[in-house]
């Protein structure tokens, strides 16, 4: 199988594209409305988009050019089996929170006052949700009073915080985290893109035996994508896998969410992941945790492995974007990508800092 996206804005006529074009082998995996912001927060004119998942070998003609409105996933356009099939997988999208919007002294105020800016700046990145301490070690080094000395801070304090991540992952990945992270879904955006950008070869192992869902949820996926996936049910499964697969381009284990206060759980997890020298493990954190339960995993973490990366999860579901920053500054290590929606594939993208400083900072309305 293989994945489409299609974006445009009429409903009947990409309903009646995808018919003329892929007939009954299209099957509609979810369709949403697209929102697009600009730099200082403003929406723009946004869009309608569907994915559908294809046969391997169907009759491409070059649609992008006609403007759509996606269908609704319904029995009529893809059928009941399939919804039954996905009921458990796939959820909609919600809907982006409402901006936070706020006023500075303009930039050639005559205000004596330089607190000001500074008392005026300072509540807006606590609504974000940037713990008080760092925000005070951030706005200590702005020099002046503007957005723009602003955004450079931040970008400068994310880099120095952070180091680069390499996106030339090494074929065995595990996803470790708390459940409910988003790791499965996670997984599935990856692998749709290393299996329909790259046309790489990926296979995938589950070891999250604890929930049947989780197991079924990863199964449906695999099928869309057209990729192996097999079982582990104890950490000397994994080597055997390695053997059978070993032609894969690259492997991706899905590990059963740990709570971090469990300790014969995160043992299992501990030996499931010393089975594998040369890997890369990716702890999935969501952004609405808390920064103090922050502090309780990452330690946990760190004793369980030497290194690993982060993906913050659930953008589309917080109403405020600073706790990256705090993620960032307890952990000090890599953020490798960030998810916005249970889109797959599109709802995952890899982290640029000034990206996020732009977009943090345009919820605050400049003047």
């Amino acid at each position: 199988m293989r994945i489409l996206k299609i974006t445009g804005k009429d409903e009947q006529t990409i309903k009646d594209e995808i018919a003329k074009e892929y007939g009954n082998t299209a099957i509609i995996v979810n369709s949403a409305e697209e929102k697009k912001y600009g730099l200082f927060g403003m929406f723009q004119k946004g869009s309608w988009s569907i994915t559908i998942a294809l046969d391997d070998n169907p009759i491409l003609t070059d649609i992008s050019k006609t403007e759509f409105k996606a269908p609704t996933l319904s029995e009529e356009n893809v059928g009941a089996d399939f919804i039954k099939k996905l009921s458990d997988t796939l959820s909609e999208t919600k809907n982006k929170t409402d901006l936070v919007q706020l006023t500075l002294p303009p930039r050639d105020s005559k205000e004596k006052n330089s607190n000001l800016f500074y008392d005026t700046l300072k509540p807006a990145l606590l609504e974000e949700g940037i713990e008080e301490a760092i925000i005070d070690d951030i706005l200590s080094q702005v020099k002046e009073n503007s957005i723009e000395s602003v955004s450079r801070v931040l970008y400068e304090t994310l880099n120095r915080l952070m180091p680069k991540f390499n996106y030339n992952l090494p074929k065995v990945n595990f996803f470790v985290g708390s459940t409910g992270v988003g790791k499965t879904t996670t997984i599935a955006k990856l692998t749709a893109i290393k299996v329909l950008e790259e046309n790489k070869k990926v296979v995938l192992l589950t070891a999250d035996t604890y929930r049947i869902a989780a197991v079924a949820q990863l199964k449906t996926y695999a099928e869309i994508l057209g990729v192996e996936i097999e079982t582990i049910f104890e950490p000397s499964d994994i080597p055997k896998y390695l053997q059978k697969w070993k032609d894969a381009d690259y492997i991706f284990i899905d590990t059963a969410g740990r709570s971090h206060k469990d300790l014969t759980q995160l043992e299992e997890l501990k030996e499931l992941l010393a089975t594998v020298q040369d890997k890369q493990v990716f702890l999935v954190l969501n952004m609405n945790t808390q920064y103090k339960d922050i502090q309780s995993i990452i330690p946990i973490y760190q004793n369980l492995v030497d290194k690993f990366a982060v993906i913050i999860t659930k953008l589309d579901e917080t109403d405020g974007m600073g706790n990256l920053i705090n993620i960032a500054s307890y952990t000090k290590t890599e953020i490798a990508y960030i998810t916005t929606g249970q889109n797959v594939p599109e709802d995952i993208e890899k982290f640029e800092t000034l990206k996020y400083v732009r977009l943090l900072l345009g919820r605050v309305k400049y003047e």
